[in-house]
C-alpha cells in the first residue's frame, strides 16, 4: 500500500492552477509566443526563429492578454495572415513598438529544478520550487482491518466470503503461506471490494483460508512552502509577485482552493511572504529581473502502510505479578 495523498505533485498542481487563474492568460490554452511590433492598434506577429510552428506556442486567441505591450493591452480580431499565427491584430490600447519584440499572450508556469532544462522561450513566467514542510503536530492514526477467505492460485485470488471490510488496490495481503509482500493488483470480478476474483502482485498457490489486508492510515498536519520565482525583462514581474501575494492571503484564494477536484481541495492557502527583489543570471550570463515570493500551504497529508491486527489473545500475563509495582 504505502501511498501518501495528497502527493507532492497534487499540491504544486493546486498551486499551479492558482497561478494561471490570477495570472494573465487564456485558462485552457498555452500561452502564444511571438515577435512582435506595435504602430497605433496594429499588432504585427513573426515568427520567432527555431520555434514551431511558425513561433507560436498555443495560437493567439482573441480577447487575450497582450504580455510586452502596454499594461492592460489585449488582443482583438484578426486582420490578416495565418489564423492564430503569424499575420496582424488589432489591439485595444494604441501605442507604439518600432523594435521587434518579445511578446506573449500569457505567463507561464514550470517546476523548478529540472536538471539541463532551459528557461522557457516565454520570457514572463514563474518557476515552483518546493524547497521544505513544516509539521504543525503529531501525527494522527486510525487503523482499518480487512478479513476474508480466500485461496490463490498464481496470480489469481479467489474470495469466497467477506468477514471484515472491503478489499482494495495495493492492499497487502497477509495469511499463512501467502507470500511476503503480496499485494493486491487490481480485482478481476465481482462486487468492488468484495467477493471475487483479484489480480495479485506474486504467483503462489495457497488453499482456501482467512486472510486479511489491514492498513493503518497516520495524517500530519503540515505547511508545504512553495517558493515562486516571477521572471521578466522588466518591472512586470513584480506586479505578477504583487498580484499573487495578495490573492493567497484572501478570502478568494481559500475558495479557489477549495473548489478544485480531489485530491487538490486538499490544498488550503496560509499566507503569502511579501514579495522580494532578487536578481537572477540566465543560462547567457544576463541578468534578469526576478521577484521571490514563498507560498504556505496547508496539507493534511495522509500515509498508508499495511497492518496486521490480532485475531486472539492466546496467552494471559499476570501483569501484576509479572511487573510488580
Amino acid at each position: 500500500m504505502n501511498a501518501i495523498s495528497p502527493t507532492q505533485s497534487n499540491i504544486l498542481a493546486a498551486l499551479r492552477a492558482f497561478l494561471l487563474n490570477v495570472l494573465p492568460g487564456t485558462l485552457g490554452q498555452d500561452p502564444a509566443v511571438f515577435s512582435g511590433t506595435i504602430a497605433g492598434t496594429v499588432l504585427s506577429v513573426s515568427a520567432l526563429p527555431g520555434i514551431a510552428p511558425a513561433g507560436i506556442r498555443g495560437g493567439i486567441q482573441p480577447n487575450s492578454p497582450l504580455l510586452g505591450a502596454a499594461p492592460g493591452t489585449l488582443i482583438g480580431d484578426q486582420i490578416s495572415g495565418t489564423t492564430g499565427g503569424v499575420g496582424t491584430y488589432n489591439v485595444s490600447i494604441s501605442q507604439t513598438i518600432s523594435n521587434a519584440t518579445t511578446m506573449a499572450t500569457g505567463v507561464s508556469v514550470i517546476t523548478g529544478q529540472q536538471n539541463r532544462v532551459p528557461e522557457p522561450v516565454n520570457p514572463f513566467f514563474v518557476v515552483m520550487t518546493p524547497p521544505r514542510f513544516k509539521r504543525f503536530s503529531t501525527n494522527v492514526d486510525t487503523a482499518t482491518d480487512v478479513k476474508f477467505t480466500a485461496s490463490i492460485a498464481g496470480t489469481t485470488m479467489t474470495v469466497s466470503a467477506i468477514a471484515m471490510g472491503a478489499l482494495g488496490a495495493l492492499a497487502t495481503v497477509f495469511g499463512p503461506g501467502v507470500a511476503s509482500g503480496t499485494k493486491v493488483i487490481k480485482q478481476l470480478t465481482g462486487p468492488p471490494g468484495g467477493t471475487g476474483t483479484y489480480q495479485i502482485s506474486s504467483a503462489q498457490t495457497v488453499g482456501s483460508e482467512t486472510m486479511s489486508a489491514g492498513s493503518k492510515t497516520m495524517t500530519q498536519d503540515a505547511a508545504a512552502v512553495i517558493q515562486l520565482d516571477f521572471h521578466n525583462n522588466d518591472t512586470t514581474a513584480g506586479d505578477f509577485a504583487q498580484i499573487v501575494s495578495t490573492a493567497l492571503r484572501d478570502e478568494y484564494g481559500v475558495n479557489f482552493f477549495a473548489g478544485l477536484a480531489p485530491p487538490l481541495n486538499g490544498v488550503v492557502p496560509l499566507y503569502a511572504d511579501d514579495p522580494e527583489q532578487r536578481p537572477f543570471i540566465n543560462d547567457q550570463d544576463q541578468w534578469e529581473w526576478r521577484f521571490v515570493v514563498d507560498a504556505h500551504l496547508e496539507v493534511s497529508q495522509v500515509v498508508t502502510v499495511p497492518q496486521q491486527f490480532a485475531d486472539s489473545v492466546v496467552a494471559t500475563v499476570n501483569s501484576s505479578v509479572q511487573y510488580p509495582p
